[in-house]
């Protein structure tokens, strides 16, 4: 299994063939909607002067700083358009995967085999299905994990500022950054926010403030409204199935937002310094995971995950079957899409609350899957020491000022 696990040919050419599958998609007419619709919003507002906020019965849902900073694509003639940004999406599925691999500390006990293939992100399912639909979620993604690997403190700032075009995605780095000191950093990542709402208010002829209460409403719609958005990875429908009373349910489910927030933290000051560069991102992935809204190709955001948990398994002396087995599964289950699989086999239709377990677990398999990782990384994050000796090797990321340095 290690053979395979480690083997760069067998998941370069896989990943390959995943990226090809998901550009030739995109590339059909019916295909790419989501970013051609976001540069419709883009032209109205850029050319049109007109908002895209029409009250409660929105047409986007995009932050107004977002549309600002994604105006460029609006000039990219239409027929262009859709091979552009999906040639685009192949390269930053790329850099995703490279960023993930430099954003945490490696062992030099095993070589070069910690660093586990880029091929094997870019072979799964969510990366295909996001190229597909000409989303922008790896935007976020790659410039967040930029904002970890750059040096400069206003650098860093604009990237996380980027990184936030997508709030959902974009948070999980804000919230790295604040668990580590990098106060600065977050204060001038909301530059971008303001100078784009600025610019977005000023072409409409609108106040700011009113700008910002329109979307703050279009959230307030998604998140707190009886027919909240459901997307296939935060807890909240699965809480909604077990409790009846949907007020209960969102209590619950706010207290459970909350109670993991609040252990992250707490788990945060217990980590030594080797597994606070190994283990917060992946962390605070997970939590905006099982927080808010996500839709499967928001999958994504469990690369720094498998990266963190396949490096810590090099660095422990004997880490077991079960681990092994386990990260592999976690790397099935993302290539295959389990409760996509499921749901295709049997017409996409939905399950009801008598189905039975097996059914309801697979409809909720990627919630559970969040969920068991989540607790899975926690544990391990605080009970796990790292060995005496220096886990780093000689040039590591500590040197480059990435992570703090350890002692020998």
């Amino acid at each position: 299994m290690t053979s395979v696990w480690y083997s760069r040919r067998l998941w370069l050419v896989l990943g390959i063939a995943n990226l090809s599958a998901g550009v030739l998609i995109a590339m059909r007419p019916s295909q790419s909607a989501d970013v051609q619709t976001v540069v419709q919003w883009c032209r109205d507002w850029l050319i049109r002067g007109v908002s895209p906020y029409p009250g409660v019965d929105f047409r986007t849902n995009y932050p107004p700083y977002a549309l600002a900073l994604l105006s460029p694509l609006a000039i990219i003639p239409r027929p262009l358009l859709t091979v552009t940004w999906a040639i685009t999406s192949a390269a930053l599925a790329a850099a995703v995967g490279w960023l993930a691999l430099k954003s945490t500390p490696f062992s030099s006990r095993g070589g070069q085999a910690v660093l586990i293939p880029v091929g094997m992100f870019l072979a799964w399912e969510s990366v295909r299905v996001g190229l597909g639909l000409g989303q922008f979620t790896l935007v976020a993604l790659a410039s967040g994990l930029a904002a970890l690997a750059y040096r400069g403190t206003i650098g860093r700032g604009v990237l996380l500022g980027i990184a936030m075009i997508k709030p959902q995605v974009g948070v999980a780095f804000v919230l790295w950054a604040i668990l580590e000191g990098s106060l600065t950093a977050v204060l001038i990542a909301a530059l971008p926010a303001l100078l784009g709402t600025l610019a977005f208010a000023a072409r409409l002829g609108e106040s700011p403030l009113r700008v910002a209460a329109t979307y703050g409403e279009i959230v307030r719609h998604e998140i707190a409204a009886p027919g909240f958005r459901q997307g296939a990875l935060e807890l909240r429908p699965l809480v909604h199935g077990l409790i009846g009373q949907p007020a209960i349910a969102d209590t619950v489910h706010l207290g459970l937002v909350a109670g993991a927030l609040i252990l992250l933290v707490l788990a945060h000051r217990r980590m030594s310094a080797a597994n606070r560069a190994l283990f917060l991102l992946p962390l605070t992935c997970l939590w905006t995971l099982m927080s808010v809204y996500h839709p499967a190709y928001d999958l994504v955001l469990l690369w720094p995950v498998l990266v963190a948990w396949s490096k810590w398994q090099v660095q422990v002396r004997r880490p077991g079957a079960i681990v092994v087995a386990a990260a592999a599964a976690v790397q099935l289950a993302l290539i295959v899409d389990i409760p996509g699989l499921w749901w295709k086999l049997n017409g996409r239709v939905m399950f009801t609350d008598h189905d039975g377990l097996i059914a309801t677990a697979a409809q909720h398999f990627d919630r559970l899957l969040v969920l068991a990782l989540f607790a899975a990384v926690i544990t391990v994050s605080i009970r796990w020491q790292p060995p005496a000796v220096a886990a780093f090797t000689p040039r590591s990321l500590s040197e480059e000022g990435l992570i703090p340095q350890l002692p020998c």
